[in-house]
């Protein structure tokens, strides 16, 4: 009898186990269907806000913003972008828009950002050239390029606030220097300065084979540039002692050949200003009496 009670017994613990185990598995299975049940609500939610928010620029003169430009107008870097309008923030490409800012000739590298708060917008920073030297085609028009020290010829026309430095160079209709270009003369010019203590003016490259140099109240003369310049301009210290005397009659220093430095001198030194006064007062005392 005690063994049918106890066989009795071990099949209603197991029942009941059984019964807790699947009234376990319901539980978890109403948890898990919870949990997928707001997780998939709170992607409903989140999609519903990222497209129905605004998220894009409505008005690109506002919600642009420029940093760093002195010569590229607020305007002219904002029109490049203007396309912007009612396209959503995830959507652009800030790599694209760079690009776009640095097709204007006077930017050399542009940073472009992207902002959601507190109000979408975007931010642009601009690298500009610096500007090396102005360039023009006759000396007796204004400036119409500005050289910057890559290379990049600016056009005056289109960028009016560039700064516009105190050399110049005069040069053939489509000119074009490299940046390579652009260190070397700088480097030759510098060396000039050196040796005559005078700033450099200007640098005429309209003859290619006769590239004229004025450096202070010296016309100096430098044939070709080409890898024997920079010792032909070595020889310059050697002769300024000796055209001290004659420097109211000096016009021109030629440092293009490699044998000696010929000098043309006036035949007549200019009068002075003292003299020119004085001979002006003597013509007019000797002219007659109206």
């Amino acid at each position: 009898m005690s063994l049918i009670m106890h066989v009795e017994k071990r099949r209603e613990w197991i029942k009941s186990r059984r019964q807790q185990k699947k009234l376990a598995r319901r539980a978890r299975l109403r948890r898990q269907l919870l949990r997928y049940l707001c997780l998939a609500l709170l992607l409903f939610a989140g999609a519903c806000v990222f497209t129905r928010l605004p998220w894009w620029i409505s008005d690109p003169t506002t919600d642009i913003s420029v940093r760093g430009n002195i010569v590229a107008t607020d305007e002219q870097i904002k029109a490049k972008i203007a396309d912007v309008a009612g396209v959503p923030l995830f959507a652009l490409d800030p790599r694209q828009l760079e690009a776009k800012v640095e097709s204007l000739q006077s930017v050399k590298h542009a940073f472009v950002r992207r902002h959601v708060f507190p109000k979408p917008h975007i931010s642009v920073e601009v690298l500009e050239e610096f500007p090396w030297a102005t360039f023009s085609c006759d000396p007796d028009k204004p400036a119409e390029f500005v050289i910057a020290q890559s290379g990049r010829m600016i056009p005056i026309s289109e960028f009016p606030n560039v700064i516009q430095p105190p050399l110049k160079v005069y040069g053939p209709p489509g000119f074009h220097i490299s940046q390579k270009e652009v260190g070397q003369w700088a480097s030759w010019l510098a060396y000039i300065s050196q040796q005559t203590s005078m700033p450099t003016y200007f640098i005429d490259m309209r003859k290619p084979f006769d590239i004229c140099v004025q450096n202070g109240d010296l016309h100096l003369k430098l044939g070709t540039a080409d890898t024997t310049l920079s010792r032909r301009l070595g020889r310059l210290t050697s002769v300024l002692s000796a055209i001290e005397p004659l420097k109211n009659r000096l016009q021109y220093i030629d440092l293009g050949l490699d044998n000696n430095i010929p000098m043309k001198l006036a035949k007549n030194p200019p009068p002075k200003d003292g003299e020119v006064k004085k001979d002006k007062a003597a013509i007019a005392v000797s002219q007659p009496q109206m």
